[in-house]
């Protein structure tokens, strides 16, 4: 069979294997920590205590990647000490798939300010922000890769892969956000969100079956697939799409695109409020609305079956990467998914995948500056969600200086991060993580060899206003 180079399956699974991508963007580790510019994103209503302007690459950049995967669940050492991928036949069956899960998830997103600016009327604070934003989401089942594994080799005849698939979006980001306080205990909050959509690629098999009939396999499957963006798609010579064809589109046409875009709409909502002197409560939940998107292409699998002659020249030798057999891998599932054109919209719109967020800060009687937190935030996405309840611990040390640690026990695997941030005169600086135990493990190339479960976060914001910290938030 003649393989193809379907990028955008062959990216998903690369993800899975070297989990190199942007991480969830707010880092949750530094909810409660004192100056943080940012906290506004996670809950609209907590007020920065003092201004600040961001700029490009300076303000806020962050990478890593959430998923219960990582390298060594796909190269095995061999007794000269080189490596093997787990399609070797050194490898079982059971020693592979023993490391996965039913659900494999892997969710990734970026937040990168174009320009973000806060400041502070009376007992109002302002944000107002522009930026991009990029969001990826995979399910890759355990049946999945113990079809590519193990095949017809265990005398199964029939294979059902239902519920994978993948999905990347991005949009541009206009946002606009109030914070105020109502008295000495209550704040509320709330940012508007205008929308327009970039790109999007949505894949998705909620029946897949493949049973062995001599020499091939034949599909049955209900699939569908949307595509939006400024890319023309081709298709091959059986009228299924060829991912490789994949093009952006020329100069003027770009022009054309983008003179009348596809708009939406989303907000944020929130609350933060003084329980008692030393104990307070909040609330939030972002990204309700709707993003836009326009040149878009819909898909669906064939309602007859058809044939699928399998994975050639798998598991060949010790000296077979990782990146050509995740190719030929990639190739195999674009022939044996065979998702057909069948529509075209020229705008609508798809509603963001929304985040939940409660909070609990206590500060400890014997000293002002020590506070103990309490974190749990729920990512409503379909398939694609996830929950976490992330305990920290968070010190005002010197009024300059300010540090977090926490703990988090998520249904994508537990993990410890830490943060730190710094106000001098007319600077803030922060850098952060929400699980540091991964990066401690890593090959020669930097690649986690274990489960990757992390965001790094790091920025620097010039800062206007005296800050005066939160300790003690009254007298």
């Amino acid at each position: 069979m003649k393989m193809k180079k379907a990028y955008i399956l062959s990216a998903v699974i690369l993800l899975c294997s070297v989990c190199s991508a942007w991480a969830q963007q707010n880092l949750r580790t530094a909810y409660f920590l004192d100056g943080y510019t940012y906290r506004y994103k996670m809950n609209p209503a907590i007020q920065g205590e003092r201004g600040f302007l961001s700029f490009p690459a300076l303000g806020k950049v962050g990478v890593g990647v959430e998923t219960n995967l990582g390298l060594s669940t796909f190269l095995y050492p061999s007794a000269d000490g080189t490596l093997k991928t787990f399609l070797h036949p050194d490898v079982t069956n059971k020693e592979f798939l023993d490391k996965m899960k039913y659900g494999n998830l892997i969710m990734a997103n970026v937040d990168l300010p174009v320009l973000a600016l806060g400041f502070r009327t009376g007992k109002a604070y302002h944000t107002l922000d522009l930026s991009l934003r990029a969001d990826v989401d995979a399910n890759l089942t355990k049946d999945l890769f113990s079809f590519i594994k193990a095949g017809s080799s265990d005398g199964a005849t029939t294979w059902n892969l239902s519920d994978f698939g993948a999905r990347g979006q991005a949009h541009a980001e206009l946002a606009y956000g109030l914070s105020y306080r109502i008295g000495e205990r209550v704040s509320i909050g709330a940012r508007a969100k205008v929308l327009m959509g970039l790109a999007k690629a949505d894949i998705a098999m909620d029946n897949m079956n493949l049973t062995m009939s001599g020499e091939e396999w034949a599909v049955s499957a209900k699939g569908t697939a949307t595509l939006a963006g400024p890319v023309d798609i081709g298709t091959d010579q059986d009228g299924a799409i060829d991912f490789s064809s994949i093009a952006l589109k020329d100069e003027e046409e770009l022009i054309a695109y983008f003179d009348d875009p596809a708009m939406g709409f989303a907000v944020d909502f929130g609350f933060s409020a003084d329980l008692l002197d030393w104990l307070t409560l909040s609330a939030s939940v972002t990204d309700l609305g709707k993003v836009g998107w326009k040149n878009v292409t819909t898909a669906s699998t064939p309602q007859t079956s058809w044939s699928f002659a399998g994975f050639d020249n798998l598991s060949l030798d010790e000296e077979t990467s990782l990146s050509q057999e995740l190719e030929h891998i990639a190739g195999g599932l674009s022939d044996a998914i065979n998702i057909r054109k069948d529509g075209y919209v020229e705008k609508t719109t798809s509603p963001l995948s929304a985040t939940a967020y409660l909070g609990v800060e206590a500060r400890l009687p014997f000293y002002k500056r020590l506070t103990v937190g309490a974190l749990g935030t729920h990512h409503m996405a379909g398939e694609y969600s996830w929950s976490e309840a992330r305990m920290s611990v968070n010190w005002a040390l010197l009024r300059i200086f300010a540090l977090s640690g926490s703990y988090a026990f998520s249904t994508i695997g537990n993990s410890m991060g830490a943060a730190v941030n710094i106000h001098l005169p007319g600077l803030t600086l922060y850098a952060g993580v929400d699980s540091f135990l991964p990066l401690m493990n890593v090959t020669p190339s930097y690649i986690p060899i274990d489960a990757l479960n992390t965001n790094v976060s790091v920025g620097l914001n010039i800062a206007f206003g005296k800050y005066k910290g939160r300790y003690p938030r009254r007298k």
